[in-house]
């Protein structure tokens, strides 16, 4: 057997790749397997090409002996199959004189000299290899491809960024399109591939080696020889949408620089206190209890709650004064009730500190949190309209409240204040909003301060108010930008939108996917059918063209009788909304053979649609998300069990153990895996 070639990864020598197929045209004697599979081709040829070298051929082209050496696995490169329409390469005149069966030396010198101008024009049309893109896939690149890998892809494919270790794209700017086909349903198992097998992370041959359903799909097989398996992100308890990795992509160096010069623009310099209070949207959102003179209510407050007053000869709004609060909790039969409250004034000195006595029976006094315990609340006499009494006391409306998640501190006291500096918003978690950084980290990072290591004495409300004026004070000392930090991401659309050449953009799909708003064009479709039918135009209006099959998703469970998802398509995890375990059930494996061939039939259809030089990549997104549902809602049923009652009344179907959160982890890995094609027509 021949010796292997040996290079680094990332460095391309292309005479170590086997080349995409190519049509007829691109070779003197060409061996051809046309696969017509019936009506859906409609003239496209699936071509197999292995040239048989002549002795006036380049050196470069492959032997049959090269031929075999991929074939047995033995290179360095894998061939994915090219379909092509048959479209001519050159024009009629160069065709002619090709073509011609006049002797070169019976030509006039006119006719030489045009023959010869045709010729080097059809050379440079076809650079040996046809000047057509092909995709070609390194066997030395030794990793499992990622959600992010197939991201960057497409961003290489569509702009100017550098080349990737683990793909090389021949003749790149002959690119005319770029379609991704998001497949739900296409499982790894279902090509032989197991997610749990370590070496199973390189392209493979998957014809021999399919099962079940995925046997009905021949146009695929057609299409794509080879599989890639991928794997997305998450973490041990849960995955990411993989909507989501595919279309959001980090900034580029110059747009960061841009964007934070930006900010810094925006900025006010010297902004005073209040001007890092909460807007009334914040509170909105992040469902703080408000007072009624806000809302423009008319209605009085619920029974048992309580509100800052509205006072009309206020003090200037930078001149309010800053009380830092941190409130203490347990479960008790109706929720969460108050067990301690402390309030700390501007100066760093505790004006306010008691431990209170719920009005329920206690379930649970998290002691792990909140430091309470059963010895430690006896003898207390303190009831929660006793703390409301002595807030309208000490709270005004000169006063800006400082804490930290303070809506969960409101709710419990029953309490409704316009005015709250939270340092859970002032201060930005690394990944930027909305991502919430703890306080325990915050104080460390940007006070140097190491608090809440009580073990299982719990938080002390003291310490945590403290914290939250300290932190909030240095903000205002160092201003807008301190402690901030930015999820300095942006759509794959902008990104292409803002190319040197902008490149279009269009979404097929029965949702508005994560910032499809960015794209050119929304098309809002409701099957498979309709996407099909939607594709055409979108392709030769637009570079770029995302688009999602449905059809397939009922291999990993359909609705439920009773279940109702607005379409005829069944939603799953790569969505916002889907459908939950208990709602689903199996499908029959005949329905599944028949989705199978459905999404078959679309391949087919979306192939013959597509202009030359269209580089069309398949995803399936993720793997079977079952099991990770199943036991995420078990966790979530026990979560919510053991906040309400003891945990000895809790049956043992409804707990979650140590065997459960095991289970729940294999689920993740499971659903985190699936696969990939990739051709160039």
């Amino acid at each position: 057997m021949a010796k292997k070639r040996k290079f680094a990864p990332g460095v391309w020598k292309e005479e170590a790749f086997r080349e995409s197929t190519t049509d007829a045209s691109d070779t003197n004697e060409t061996q051809v397997t046309d696969d017509t599979g019936g009506d859906d081709n409609n003239g496209t040829t699936i071509a197999t090409v292995v040239a048989e070298p002549t002795h006036e051929e380049d050196d470069n082209l492959e032997t049959p002996e090269k031929k075999q050496k991929i074939e047995n696995g033995d290179g360095d490169a894998v061939v994915l199959t090219v379909v092509l329409n048959k479209i001519p390469l050159s024009h009629d005149l160069v065709a002619e004189h090709l073509d011609a069966s006049t002797p070169v030396d019976t030509m006039t010198k006119e006719e030489r000299r045009k023959l010869k101008k045709e010729k080097k024009k059809l050379a440079s049309l076809i650079q040996l290899d046809g000047g057509r893109p092909s995709i070609l896939l390194s066997r030395n690149y030794h990793m499992k491809l990622k959600l992010k890998d197939l991201r960057d892809l497409l961003v290489y494919l569509l702009t100017e960024t550098k080349t990737l270790p683990w793909i090389m794209i021949k003749n790149k700017f002959n690119i005319q399109k770029v379609v991704l086909l998001y497949v739900g349903g296409l499982d790894p198992s279902l090509f032989g591939i197991d997610h749990r097998d370590e070496d199973a992370i390189s392209p493979v041959a998957w014809a021999s080696n399919a099962t079940g359903p995925i046997t009905e799909m021949t146009n695929l097989k057609r299409f794509f020889d080879v599989v890639s398996p991928m794997k997305g992100g998450g973490e041990k308890n849960k995955i990411y949408s993989p909507v989501s990795q595919i279309l959001n992509i980090p900034l580029s160096n110059t747009e960061k620089a841009k964007r934070e010069t930006a900010r810094a623009k925006s900025r006010v310099p010297d902004l005073k206190r209040d001007g890092y209070m909460l807007t009334l949207q914040e509170m909105q959102e992040l469902e703080f209890p408000l007072p009624s003179y806000l809302t423009g209510s008319t209605s009085e407050l619920k029974v048992n709650w309580i509100e800052t007053d509205q006072i009309a000869n206020a003090v200037s709004p930078d001149k309010r004064k800053l009380i830092a609060m941190d409130c203490e909790m347990c479960l008790t039969e109706h929720g969460s009730e108050l067990t301690r409250i402390t309030l700390i004034g501007e100066d760093g000195k505790v004006i306010y500190d008691e431990l209170v006595l719920p009005t329920n029976p206690i379930t649970d006094y998290l002691t792990k949190y909140s430091g309470m315990t059963e010895e430690r609340l006896r003898g207390v006499t303190i009831r929660l309209a006793d703390v409301q009494k002595k807030l309208k006391e000490l709270i005004n409306y000169d006063t800006i409240l400082v804490g930290h998640s303070l809506e969960n501190d409101m709710k419990v006291l029953k309490f409704a204040h316009p005015f709250i500096i939270d340092t859970a918003r002032t201060y930005h978690h690394t990944r930027g909003p909305p991502s919430r950084p703890s306080l325990k980290w915050l104080a460390y990072r940007w006070l140097e301060r190491r608090i809440q290591n009580g073990g299982d004495k719990g938080h002390d409300s003291v310490e945590d108010a403290l914290t939250c004026l300290d932190l909030v004070k240095l903000k205002i000392k160092n201003g807008q930008g301190f402690g901030e930090y930015y999820n300095d991401q942006e759509s794959i659309f902008s990104r292409i939108g803002r190319y040197t050449r902008p490149r279009t953009s269009a979404v097929i799909d029965d949702e508005c996917v994560i910032n499809c708003e960015d794209a050119s064009t929304y098309i809002k479709t409701t099957s498979d059918a309709e996407v099909v039918a939607a594709l055409p135009q979108a392709m030769k209006d637009h570079h770029f063209v995302w688009a999602r099959l449905r059809d397939l998703e009922i291999n990993y469970g359909k609705p439920g009788p009773n279940v109702s998802t607005g379409s005829r398509h069944h939603p799953d995890q790569g969505r916002a909304v889907f459908l939950s375990y208990e709602n689903r059930v199996d499908a029959e494996e005949e329905e599944v053979r028949e989705a199978a061939r459905s999404v078959d039939r679309s391949l087919a259809a979306i192939v013959e649609s597509m202009p030359p030089n269209t580089a069309f990549l398949v995803m399936s997104g993720q793997g079977d998300p079952r099991e990770m549902l199943k036991y995420q809602e078990l966790q979530r049923r026990f979560q919510a069990l053991y906040n309400t009652v003891s945990i000895s009344s809790i049956s043992k179907e409804d707990r979650f153990d140590d065997e459960a959160q095991a289970a729940l982890e294999r689920g993740v890995e499971q659903a985190k895996n699936g696969v990939c094609f990739f051709m160039v027509k």
